[in-house]
């Protein structure tokens, strides 16, 4: 129940972040969910249009922020006008494929196609994947779960939560998210289970393409949950089970991508019809696969490839585009660590590379030389790159030196534009593309010309501010502090961006992830835990309260995390919780500030609890604290913040950056400074006190 409640947790977030990476994330950016929950809206900050003294200031403020707000409302549909863009090419390469041109012909147009966030080869591939899409049933109607029997191999997947979640995944339906929600098969399956999806008779092999993942499939069918689940089968049952039912291409691909045993793949492959036809739900934006051998080369499959061969289904072998050799190279690892132990390296990476150089296969690459030692860059083109130095292993170096490499000859020889369709396709493209990159530079303007009258410096000035600073040498926190505390944030979080609290190679963390909250007890009773595996264990604190909280007290030698702000994200009921079970609300971040700052972030409720309990909020840290943020939250919303009421009485000295942000409620909010005034006649501003030119919120 807990791991479904994540999951619904997961489709809810989703709904929001379309929002959030609609505006804010360009097309050619790989987007997923983040692992921490989302920040509150700027929506505020950006939509009020706040009243000043100065009529023709007012109007000109007002004008930028309603011009902003439609390049805003633009930006929302930027996706779908680049893929509109997209469109007119891969139609025009789709009519030329129909008409009986081939890969290599249409290859020749590639150099006159100027990158667009999709490469000429992406587009032609998605071309390829449209018309071969047309043999199959694709849906993206997630009403469809309703229908099918046997979703119990799925985790969770019972018959009370299924109608939660198709209702949470139909809210995404028809938005191009660029993100998943991967679940996984149902430890606990019967063999019921998984011949009621053999029921599933008119759409057993129907493909629904939505957010939801299985294993890492993608797209899902009863087929693709069967071949999925046919491991738990034993073979004699399987054999009997899959003569029932038809299957294509897509079902082995599942199949061989989940690495269905070699037995269970030969029975599967003699039930199903046209094996040489491309598996479409293989294909990605770096792989692309002709056929189900090509995807055995990728898996390093020896024995499927000899299979397949036996069926007339053979790798690539296109010289100047790509080979079986090409693709069964670049998919061989290429970290160092993977290395380590050469003798306890799979056999079939030899094993591959050597069956298709012994079927006369050769590579694309060029040798090079690195440090005065000869090697060789395997580069087909268009594709991914791997380096032979990168590969440690003596019997697989030596055999790719023994690789045939094929002769530039063969490379495709590009065209000049012409009056055919493709070139024609390629010069609307451009214009297309013209138009709109002119429309966001557009909108670039109007955002800096509205920053600019806000007052506030452009984000990319801001950061090039505290990187100068930061070089000069000298006490950085400080400096910045003393231009504005918010800076010292932003240095912080700039210098650990690529730090993450959710450390993947952590056992620890792994527990966490999983909810083995027991298993995660036990390892924080006994073993000190990192500033990463304390800052993930913030997070399950906050999503998980009750359960998470022993290991939080269990801690030896406790480090202090990296930051508390996670915990603006806790419900009020929960910040009881930690209240009645003793938490310790003093723990302080690795920079010695408190919880007062998620609180004010989180509610009025959380800072009087923090208050009830005699504690006094950290002011005089280097950064920005919490009366800072509720001055910049009030003219973000236009409204003084109803927890300011409940700090100002622990304020010792009105610091200039109180000033600064009061300042900015004078100008644009005249009738909140009053209030604040009242609150404390100390914010009162001087004649020519300059507002505050940086702000807390993400630029």
């Amino acid at each position: 129940m807990k791991k479904f409640i994540l999951a619904l947790a997961i489709v809810a977030v989703a709904g929001l972040l379309y929002f959030y990476y609609s505006e804010h994330v360009s097309p050619d950016k790989n987007t997923s969910l983040n692992s921490t929950s989302p920040a509150k809206s700027d929506k505020g900050s950006d939509t009020v249009i706040p009243t000043t003294g100065k009529k023709s200031a007012s109007q000109k403020l007002k004008e930028l922020t309603t011009a902003n707000a439609q390049c805003k409302e633009s930006r929302l549909d930027f996706n779908s006008q680049v893929r509109n863009i997209h469109q007119i090419l891969v139609q025009a390469l789709e009519q030329e494929l129909r008409h009986g041109k081939t890969v290599r012909e249409l290859l020749s147009y590639s150099d006159q196609y100027k990158t667009f966030y999709h490469s000429y080869e992406d587009l032609l591939l998605q071309a390829q994947t449209n018309i071969e899409s047309e043999k199959y049933q694709f849906t993206t109607s997630p009403g469809i779960l309703n229908h099918w029997r046997g979703l119990s191999v799925i985790d969770n997947f019972s018959a009370e939560n299924l109608p939660i979640i198709v209702q949470g995944l139909q809210g995404l339906e028809g938005k191009a998210l660029g993100l998943s929600m991967n679940f996984a098969l149902n430890s606990e399956m019967t063999k019921t289970d998984i011949f009621a999806l053999l029921e599933n008779d008119e759409t057993f092999n129907t493909y629904l393409q939505s957010p939801l993942a299985v294993n890492g499939s993608l797209v899902l069918s009863p087929s693709i949950l069967f071949v999925l689940s046919g491991q738990k089968l034993s073979l004699e049952e399987f054999e009997q089970a899959v003569s029932l039912k038809n299957f294509n291409v897509n079902d082995v691909a599942a199949a061989i991508r989940n690495d269905l045993p070699y037995d269970y793949l030969a029975l599967l492959i003699e039930q199903t019809t046209a094996l040489e036809d491309m598996p479409v739900i293989a294909q990605s934006r770096h792989d692309a696969y002709a056929n189900l051998a090509d995807l055995a080369a990728a898996r390093h499959n020896v024995k499927l490839l000899q299979l397949l061969a036996t069926y007339g289904v053979h790798p690539s072998n296109e010289l100047g585009i790509i080979t079986g050799l090409d693709i069964a190279i670049i998919n061989l690892p290429d970290e160092p660590d993977a290395y380590t132990d050469a003798e306890r390296l799979p056999d079939r990476y030899l094993a591959t590379i050597n069956y298709l150089m012994d079927k006369g296969y050769k590579a694309h690459g060029f040798d090079y030389e690195i440090n005065n030692e000869p090697t060789i860059i395997f580069e087909a083109p268009n594709r991914q790159t791997f380096q032979l130095f990168h590969q440690l292993a003596p019997d697989i170096k030596k055999a790719l030196r023994q690789a045939d490499l094929v002769e530039t000859s063969y490379y495709i020889q590009q065209v000049p534009a012409d009056n055919s369709k493709v070139s024609k396709a390629i010069d609307a493209v451009e214009q297309k593309k013209a138009a709109l990159n002119a429309q966001s530079a557009s909108c670039a303007s109007i955002e800096k010309a509205l920053l600019a009258e806000k007052g506030f410096m452009d984000h990319r000035e801001v950061y090039a501010l505290i990187k100068r600073i930061a070089k000069e040498g000298g006490n950085t926190a400080e400096r910045l502090h003393d231009i504005d505390p918010v800076l010292v944030n932003l240095w912080r979080k700039t210098s650990l961006q690529g730090y993450t609290g959710q450390n993947g190679q952590s056992d620890f963390v792994a527990m966490l992830k999983a909810q083995q909250f027991q298993k995660a007890l036990d390892y924080s009773s006994s073993t000190p835990l990192t500033e990463a595996e304390t800052d993930s264990l913030i997070f399950a604190l906050v999503q998980h309260t009750e359960q998470a909280l022993p290991i939080w007290q269990a801690r030896v030698n406790p480090l202090p995390p990296s930051d508390l702000l996670m915990f603006q994200h806790l419900s009020v009921i929960n910040w009881q919780k930690l209240k009645n079970e003793g938490f310790d609300f003093g723990v302080k971040d690795k920079f010695g500030n408190d919880l007062f700052t998620a609180a004010a972030l989180s509610s009025p409720e959380a800072v009087e609890l923090l208050l009830n309990i005699d504690l006094s909020p950290v002011l005089d840290n280097l950064g920005a604290d919490a009366v800072d943020l509720l001055l910049e939250d009030s003219y973000k919303n236009g409204q003084l913040h109803e927890s300011l009421s409940l700090l100002i009485p622990a304020i010792k000295n009105v610091e200039p950056n109180h000033y600064a942000r009061a300042a900015r409620l004078k100008k644009f909010f005249p009738g909140e400074y009053e209030k604040l005034v009242q609150l404390d006649d100390r914010f009162e501003v001087a004649r020519g006190t300059k507002m505050n030119e940086f702000r807390w919120r993400r630029y």
